[in-house]
């Protein structure tokens, strides 16, 4: 009982060397560059039906310059998204082709758009009659709208694409699932 030792009874187990250290990045996730290429591809691959129905829906000329400060925000706001992490960047940008393709039947667009125009409506002019868009805000915030719908859309079909195929997306160093053959198996 009078022995005394160097190990603390209370210390965390010395597991540290069989952890595995996070995989590197490829240099394609390093560059700042390759990110704003990719998602300005990946956002002029699905404007044509939004931009389309949006110029169709905007009653005053003036209003029309809301659109491209839309896109821009939106634009920033993937940038912004595709920063946080690299798991969520590709997610998107994949997610973001599979959104683009699907403009052939624009489901999708048309109901995240006809949504997106009717919560502008409720905020700037609830009372109404017509369906036109027919101020620069109004038209701005539905374009914002319309757009962060279809990011979400976007990453929901890139994480299923990635969850079913279960795809490591551009490491250069694969995860290793198995235990390390050091310690016991329980």
């Amino acid at each position: 009982m009078t022995t005394e030792s160097d190990e603390n009874p209370y210390a965390a187990p010395a597991v540290a060397e069989s952890l595995q250290s996070a995989p590197e990045t490829s240099g394609f996730v390093r560059s700042r560059m390759n990110l704003h290429v990719a998602w300005l591809l990946a956002v002029l691959f699905n404007l044509p039906v939004p931009v389309m129905l949006g110029e169709s829906a905007v009653s005053d000329p003036r209003a029309i310059v809301g659109l491209p400060l839309g896109i821009l925000a939106v634009y920033f706001a993937g940038v912004f998204c595709c920063l946080q992490r690299v798991g969520l960047m590709w997610r998107l940008i994949v997610g973001s082709g599979i959104t683009a393709l699907s403009q052939l039947i624009p489901f999708a667009h048309i109901m995240i758009g006809i949504m997106a125009m009717g919560i502008s409506e409720a905020i700037f002019d609830p009372d109404r009659n017509s369906r036109e868009i027919s101020s620069l805000p109004e038209a701005a915030s539905a374009t914002v709208l319309t757009g962060l719908g279809l990011i979400i859309l976007s990453l929901m079909m890139g994480a299923a694409l990635f969850a079913v195929f279960r795809i490591r997306a551009f490491d250069t160093q694969p995860y290793k699932l198995e235990a390390p053959a050091s310690e016991p198996q329980p």
